[in-house]
């Protein structure tokens, strides 16, 4: 009787769980989202300890299996996820939980357009003569302080409605580098060349250019007659077509050809204007 006894409460003392298996649900999981572990086994079992795989590590006092957890992961990734038995528990088990990341924040807004911005420069006349006023037309909307550097080494402040006009003369010719800066909350700075010519120097042609030189029937070309100074000339423009013109150059010329060809546009000042110059354009059928 007693050695019967002895043995029982030998064999009631061996037994011991065993933590048999782990999953997690749901499996993939979003950052943030939460995640719940479930261990599997055989009982009694006090005890599990669950390693996240991010760090995070937690043993759980239980009173039996099967138990479950919840967890949130805060960044995404692949991450293994550990039952382990304790106390009265045996065994160890493993899975995989695929973590997506969050998603990116949203792109925000672009700033509003000011209301206040300088939108244009124009400079008339340009070029420029040297002790004559140039006008600086300064356009936009709304008011608005800025600067006006004119290259020589003046400045002028100005403020008020958009448009606004200045004046300004130069003494000496040259090619200067004219800035308007705008005062915040205006925006919109602007930088331009001005050439500026002596009043007394001789009027000249020195140039025509096309574009494009290789045209198709119908099409618009763009010419480009190069020089300085008040001129008058004429151009030829090779289809039985010609004009006279009196302008500031560098002047520029529309014109259309409606046949293919080959064209010579010629330019010829006329005196006291000197030069002349010429330009070939191919004119190539239509499609």
């Amino acid at each position: 009787m007693f050695a019967a006894l002895s043995f029982g409460a030998v064999a009631s003392a061996a037994q011991r769980g065993v933590v048999q298996g782990v999953s997690v649900k749901p499996n993939p999981v979003a950052a943030g989202a939460p995640v719940t572990v479930t261990a599997t086994g055989t009982n009694p079992c006090g005890a599990v300890f669950v390693d996240w795989g991010d760090g995070t590590a937690i043993t759980y006092a239980i009173y039996n299996l099967p138990v479950t957890q919840t967890h949130a992961f805060a960044a995404g990734g692949r991450f293994t996820v550990v039952a382990k038995g304790m106390g009265n528990c045996d065994g160890e088990v493993r899975t995989t939980l695929d973590v997506k990341p969050p998603p990116s924040p949203p792109t925000p807004p672009p700033p509003p357009e000011p209301r206040e911005k300088i939108a244009r420069v124009d400079m008339t006349p340009s070029p420029a003569r040297v002790r004559q006023p140039v006008a600086i037309v300064v356009a936009g909307n709304g008011p608005c302080a800025f600067t006006v550097d004119f290259g020589d080494g003046n400045t002028r402040e100005e403020s008020g409605a958009l448009p606004r006009t200045i004046r300004h003369t130069y003494a000496v010719p040259d090619t200067y580098v004219v800035i308007v800066r705008p005062d915040p909350p205006c925006a919109g700075k602007f930088t331009q060349k001005l050439t500026v010519t002596d009043a007394n120097a001789a009027a000249e042609l020195s140039g025509v250019t096309v574009s494009p030189v290789r045209a198709v029937a119908g099409q618009a070309v763009t010419i480009d007659v190069t020089g300085r100074g008040a001129c008058q000339y004429s151009i030829d423009f090779g289809d039985g077509n010609a004009d006279s013109r009196s302008r500031d150059l560098p002047d520029r010329v529309r014109h259309t050809y409606p046949a293919p060809d080959r064209y010579t546009i010629s330019v010829t000042a006329e005196p006291p204007c000197i030069g002349s110059a010429r330009a070939t354009l191919v004119v190539r059928p239509r499609r």
